[in-house]
């Protein structure tokens, strides 16, 4: 019997590029798969999208408190062997669970395994917008939550995001997951394509991305000398 994947897609006023995200899901070719939409106290049509498709997707709903908070309240309402996550914006390959899951398959030691990005423009921008931005465009190994899939149990090893940092949640985990001893494999396919839009997180928050960024990676700084001194 094949897998229960569960798909996290955290939300907030997502609804511009829902629709299309969750039907790149729809298109995976493994089955079966739960998508749990998680949302973050939106104001506009997020919920009505949302809750349009029907089984497999479920609309999980919550005050606003952040993307690591909707992912974390995803993690602990998935059923699935495995899980996933993916933006509300990006788009994943119709391959991508099934082959991250022959991965599993072929290798039982793996506890996580990525992908290839590739961003791309979203039909919405202006070509003029489009020759302003300096983009790699590319496929790029995707250390990122939207070309990830892991095992449940990796995260009741390592524990759930941190939910105090907004900026940086991923490094953070990534980084624990690596001193917690998690195997990860890095695969040369694109699993995940990255949607350049206007209202894009990495473009209207850079200065304070970086700081977060930066936060991160000396935390993890520290809790690695600090374990070598244990």
């Amino acid at each position: 019997m094949e897998p229960l994947v569960s798909v996290i897609i955290p939300t907030y006023n997502s609804g511009t590029y829902l629709r299309l995200t969750v039907e790149s899901v729809l298109m995976q070719t493994h089955r079966p798969i739960e998508i749990l939409i998680v949302d973050d106290g939106s104001t506009d049509d997020t919920p009505r999208t949302a809750q349009s498709f029907g089984p497999p997707v479920r609309l999980l709903q919550q005050a606003h408190a952040g993307h690591p908070a909707t992912r974390n309240a995803g993690i602990r309402a998935a059923a699935g062997e495995y899980v996933a996550f993916v933006d509300h914006d990006d788009l994943w390959s119709p391959g991508k669970l099934e082959i991250q899951l022959g991965c599993f398959r072929d290798e039982a030691c793996l506890d996580l395994v990525f992908g290839h990005a590739q961003n791309f423009f979203s039909e919405d921008l202006s070509s003029e917008e489009c020759s302003r931005l300096r983009v790699p465009m590319k496929p790029v190994q995707g250390l990122l939550q939207g070309t990830m899939l892991a095992k449940r149990s990796c995260f009741e090893r390592v524990g759930l995001f941190a939910e105090e940092r907004i900026i940086g949640d991923f490094i953070d985990w990534y980084g624990r997951a690596m001193i917690a001893g998690m195997k990860m494999k890095m695969l040369p396919e694109i699993v995940l394509q990255r949607r350049i839009h206007r209202g894009n997180h990495q473009r209207v928050n850079r200065h304070l991305i970086a700081a977060g960024y930066l936060s991160s990676v000396k935390a993890l700084l520290d809790r690695r000398r600090a374990k070598g001194n244990a």
